[in-house]
Formats: structure tokens, C-alpha cells, sequence
């Protein structure tokens, strides 16, 4: 098998999420605001707008029970309510509520902390990093809102 630097980087930022210290984020953080990792992404998702639950069963590719299961949770603490369809009485919404949207804050607020390895990058690194990352974000449409990066320009660092 020919390894191409593309497959080479995408190898490395899998490592970085799924291994080590970016795993173990996760767990953290999921501990921190009470969710499962599915919540959380679920919440995550349904704070760029509310979403017809047929369609979050497309999205997360998830068993429609599990799916549901996953919304009564967000439900029982508050973060998130279903809501008829506006325009299909068969169908169900989910929308955030206040209540989600501090815990979405709190979850994107732990996340934006970079694990202790990005200290062997100098700051003009980190930015050239962030520079390349976002323009392969720019050609992903499909990746909510809440789960994309603010640009530089509004930062404070």
C-alpha cells in the first residue's frame, strides 16, 4: 500500500481525537456537563437550530430507538424539547433549550483547551496549523456550527 501524506494527516488527527490525551478529553468533558458522548454531540448538533427527528436519525446514522433514547435524555435534564413539525403533523422536532445552551457553552468552552502537546508547536505553528485545518473545514459542509472553530480574528490569544 502507497502511504500518501493526506492519508498520513488524517491518520495523525484521528490519533490526536480518538488516542491519548484527545480521548481522554472527551470523557472528561462529557463527565463534566453529565452526557454521554452521544448527548453531547446530539446537543452540540441541535444548537446550530432545531432539527426533525428523522433527520437526526440520518445524521448520526443511529437506530431510530437509540436515537429516541438519546432525546428523552436530553428531555429528562432539561436541555432539549421536541416540538411539532411546523409543517408535517406525523413529525417531531428538537430544539435546545436555555438550560442546553449553557451546558453547549460550558462543552465548547472545555473543548477549545488544547491537550499539553500542542506546547512543542511555537504560536506562528499553532495559527499555521489552525490556517490548514480550517480550509479543509471550509470543504466539509456538512459539520454543525457549534463543532467548528471561531476565526482568529475574534480570538483573544
Amino acid at each position: 500500500m502507497i502511504e500518501s501524506a493526506a492519508g498520513e494527516a488524517w491518520r495523525a488527527m484521528q490519533a490526536l481525537v480518538m488516542g491519548g490525551e484527545g480521548h481522554n478529553r472527551l470523557h472528561q468533558i462529557c463527565q463534566d456537563v453529565e452526557l454521554t458522548p452521544a448527548a453531547l454531540k446530539m446537543l452540540l448538533v441541535l444548537s446550530s437550530g432545531a432539527r426533525p427527528m428523522r433527520d437526526l436519525v440520518s445524521a448520526f446514522r443511529f437506530d431510530p430507538s437509540y436515537l429516541t433514547s438519546v432525546v428523552d435524555t436530553l428531555e429528562r435534564r432539561g436541555l432539549a424539547r421536541r416540538k411539532p413539525h411546523p409543517t408535517d403533523r406525523r413529525a417531531k422536532t428538537v430544539t435546545v433549550t436555555d438550560e442546553g445552551r449553557l451546558v453547549v457553552a460550558r462543552a465548547q468552552e472545555l473543548m477549545a483547551v488544547p491537550p499539553v502537546s500542542f506546547g512543542v508547536l511555537s504560536p506562528a505553528e499553532h495559527e499555521q496549523l489552525f490556517s490548514l485545518l480550517q480550509r479543509v473545514l471550509d470543504a466539509e459542509p456538512d459539520i454543525p456550527d457549534a463543532l467548528r472553530p471561531r476565526p482568529l480574528t475574534a480570538r483573544s490569544d
